[in-house]
């Protein structure tokens, strides 16, 4: 496991720290799915599997592990049902049976516990991969972002410097156009200092 731009001591780290704080079940998590609306990559599917995977196994093993103790309880209450009758050869035979019966769910649920325990270990390992594939993209991102923030604040408030020098230009502009416009009204009047612009600009 490596991270990419992140020294890889410091990438363990993080990720068994991760796993130490045993946090939620990411792909339960509609905050998570908001977080890929325009689409998943390939190493997030793979993960989100692998994670989904063990939440199924988690279930299998507590329903198969439900349903042996169920069975159990059954042969158990058919043993002492026959207690009385033990002496009588079917009944005897059918207890035997049922104990047989047991002790295959007895072996059973062993293997069932053993994999009961190492399940949470596999989901906790599946969901901290897939959180560290999760913040590697998304707050990739997020640095990325964060350096264009700083480059477009640093060209906004240069377009702010310019934009302030236009419009100060602009105001020099109509305040000379007014006194000038002002002083040729008065002295020559505005008919004639209207065709004489319109002369300038060529409309005649």
């Amino acid at each position: 496991m490596a991270g990419k731009g992140i020294e890889d001591a410091d990438y363990e780290e993080i990720y068994n720290e991760i796993i130490r704080e045993d946090m939620p079940v990411v792909t339960l998590d509609k905050g998570w799915h908001d977080l890929f609306l325009e689409g998943k990559s390939k190493e997030i599917d793979r993960l989100e599997k692998e994670v989904n995977n063990a939440l199924k196994g988690q279930g299998r093993v507590k329903t198969e592990k439900e349903e042996l103790n169920k069975l159990k309880q059954t042969l158990l209450k058919q043993i002492v049902d026959n207690m009385d009758a033990e002496e009588n050869s079917k009944a005897s035979k059918k207890i035997e049976k049922s104990r047989e019966l047991i002790e295959e769910i007895n072996d059973k649920l062993i293997l069932i516990e053993d994999r009961a325990l190492s399940i949470p270990n596999e989901l906790q390992e599946a969901n901290a991969r897939l959180l560290m594939e999760g913040m590697e993209e998304l707050l990739g991102k997020v640095v990325d972002n964060e350096r264009d923030i700083e480059n477009l604040n640093v060209l906004i408030e240069e377009a702010r410097i310019e934009l302030k020098k236009k419009i100060l230009l602009r105001e020099q502009k109509a305040e000379e156009n007014q006194l000038i416009s002002k002083y040729f009204n008065r002295t020559v009047g505005r008919s004639i200092v209207n065709k004489f612009e319109r002369y300038l600009r060529g409309d005649e």
